[in-house]
């Protein structure tokens, strides 16, 4: 019995489907709610709404990247781990960010940082629902973090409330001494398709160990 290869596709795709586990996407209507979802500006809503399985985009901008001396330090050992931190600082650093839905639908942000006299730094997490269905976002190495996300004056805001290691199904918290610090991350929308993203990490002891501010603007349309 031949099979077309439309055909044949159809049941490729169908079977990649069934392999993915469920709700793996992150819903953030359903994370925040009816009410705070309304609140937020059309444009971020189109942002961080459910996207389909072909989805990329590409923001454009410049950050100010910033970092204590025992963040900097931090950064330099993360590199082991496939740099999940910016290892480099600077101001009006070019950075470009491309989102895309991997294929278990997870939604992957990868930041790259063009700063002078250095290569190109590649800061890659995947944004996805939990088992419970909260908010993680993962980098290389199986570390990550869980997020509460909120929204507080038009601004969508993300708090991590822990870390932690995967090591096969399990996730072993990591104490917060050993960590950046708790991090906060804010999207502000500046209007005329373009955004704010702030990002900064507060250690327990050590203060501020990273701050970064950069404004983006959405890709042309068509």
């Amino acid at each position: 019995m031949s099979i077309a290869a439309g055909e044949l596709e159809v049941r490729k795709t169908a079977s990649r489907a069934a392999a993915r586990p469920p709700q793996t996407q992150v819903d953030f209507q359903r994370l925040l709610g009816p009410a705070a979802w309304a609140a937020l500006p059309a444009a971020v809503q189109a942002r961080f709404g459910l996207h389909a399985e072909s989805y990329r985009c590409r923001y454009d901008g410049e950050m100010v990247v910033r970092a204590s001396p025992a963040g900097w330090l931090l950064a330099q050992l993360c590199r082991l781990i496939g740099t999940p931190l910016a290892p480099w600082t600077g101001g009006a650093v070019p950075t470009g960010v491309d989102v895309w839905l991997d294929e278990e639908g997870a939604l992957v942000w990868d930041r790259l940082y063009r700063f002078i006299g250095h290569p190109p730094v590649l800061v890659s997490s995947r944004k996805m629902a939990s088992e419970t269905g909260g908010l993680l976002e993962v980098v290389r190495g199986g570390f990550g973090m869980a997020l509460d996300v909120s929204v507080e004056e038009g601004e969508l805001h993300f708090r991590s409330s822990r870390y932690f290691v995967s090591l096969g199904r399990r996730r072993l918290t990591i104490p917060a001494l050993i960590t950046p610090g708790q991090a906060h991350v804010i999207h502000r929308d500046e209007g005329g398709g373009r955004f704010r993203f702030t990002l900064s990490f507060h250690h327990p002891l050590l203060r501020r160990t990273f701050y970064q501010d950069g404004v983006f603007s959405d890709p042309p349309e068509g």
